[in-house]
């Protein structure tokens, strides 16, 4: 009995399977249609803001795809064709090889709906030549008015949603005018004569149903699309919109530093230099007037405490100077004295006063007692 701890061991050293082919086929299938639609279609810018463009674009790659196929098929059809007994099937199927190699030419050319309906008359025209001409028409024949689908297929994939309707209409009517009128086998003429409505039923029928499964697919994912490209326009417009915010927000905010930094260097300047000066709020975003309106209330307030300063400064020096002249005997109170300070007021209350004691003392002691 094996071990589970080396089981486990040895499942765990089991190299795994390169998962990397699948990613590397992709890359190589991705790749190769890269260069067909370089080849073929449209070129796909990386900015296309109109729907329109957008839906023209997409229908150029699809309709590069589907001639793609259609001529690996048709390619790969010739030798069958070489076996029928209805020769025009090898005219029908090189025709839309032809057929094909001019779309794609109209396609690359930015007319992806004319190769569209070239395509699907083509098709059509071809499909219809082949059943005209087999000659008698059989019971293995009529199966070919399945093959009607593929015109649908073509005009709801290439054209518009509505037009497979048009074409399967246009298919059953064909369908029951070649049951109708064209030659047939006595033993295909005896089934119609007993089960025409049910042979004619089945062709037609599927007509109708691929039509109608087909345009409800495609209109649905049409509008699917069409909601998508409206939702990412909305959504690139929004980004647009914030990155065009973001780049204003963030301008305003660098001039909004500059602005301060401005307000900042002419006040701390000033106070520096001791200089008394105004911020001119025109030169300044309307959001720093009150912080501008602030500087200016301290330069104000500098200058006043300036000027009490400066006075305060007067009048100690007019102090000091009396105190010299009162100290040295020089002063005299009857003396005018001129200081410009407040000092003056003082300096003129005591002349006064020693004015006026003058004259009472000489009107009470008269000359003749002296």
């Amino acid at each position: 009995m094996q071990d589970p701890t080396t089981h486990q061991t040895d499942v765990q050293q089991v190299p795994e399977p390169e998962a990397l082919e699948p990613g590397q086929d992709r890359s190589a299938f991705q790749s190769f249609f890269r260069w067909w639609y370089a080849l073929t279609a449209i070129s796909e810018t990386e900015d296309v803001p109109d729907l329109l463009e957008r839906e023209i674009i997409r229908k150029s790659r699809l309709l590069s795809v589907i001639v793609f196929f259609l001529l690996v098929i048709f390619v790969l059809f010739i030798p069958g064709c070489l076996a029928l007994p209805n020769r025009y099937v090898l005219v029908a199927d090189l025709g839309m090889m032809v057929i094909c190699v001019l779309a794609l030419f109209l396609n690359r050319a930015h007319k992806p709906m004319v190769a569209g309906v070239l395509l699907v008359l083509s098709f059509e025209a071809a499909l219809m030549m082949v059943v005209l001409t087999t000659q008698p028409l059989d019971e293995p024949s009529i199966q070919q008015y399945e093959l009607f689908v593929f015109g649908e297929l073509l005009a709801v994939s290439l054209l518009s949603a509505r037009s497979v309707f048009f074409v399967a209409l246009f298919n059953s009517v064909f369908i029951c005018l070649s049951l109708l009128y064209q030659p047939q086998t006595p033993t295909l003429a005896a089934d119609l004569h007993t089960q025409f409505w049910p042979m004619l039923l089945r062709p037609v029928g599927v007509q109708l149903l691929v039509a109608g499964v087909t345009y409800l697919w495609v209109s649905s994912a049409s509008n699917y699309l069409s909601r998508a490209y409206r939702a990412e326009k909305i959504a690139t417009a929004a980004q647009q919109t914030a990155e065009k915010q973001r780049e204003i927000a963030e301008q305003d905010r660098l001039r909004l530093q500059t602005d301060i930094e401005r307000v900042v260097h002419n006040h701390a300047t000033a106070m520096n230099r001791r200089l008394i000066t105004k911020i001119p709020l025109q030169e300044y975003e309307p959001v720093l007037w009150p912080l501008i309106n602030v500087f200016n209330s301290l330069q104000n307030r500098l200058q006043h405490t300036q000027q009490v300063e400066q006075s305060l400064k007067q009048l100690n020096q007019a102090i000091s100077q009396c105190a010299e002249l009162i100290s040295s005997g020089k002063y005299s109170p009857l003396q005018p004295l001129q200081t410009k300070t407040n000092l003056d007021l003082l300096l003129t209350a005591l002349r006064e006063h020693f004015k006026g004691a003058q004259r009472q003392d000489e009107s009470s002691h008269p000359p003749f007692y002296r």
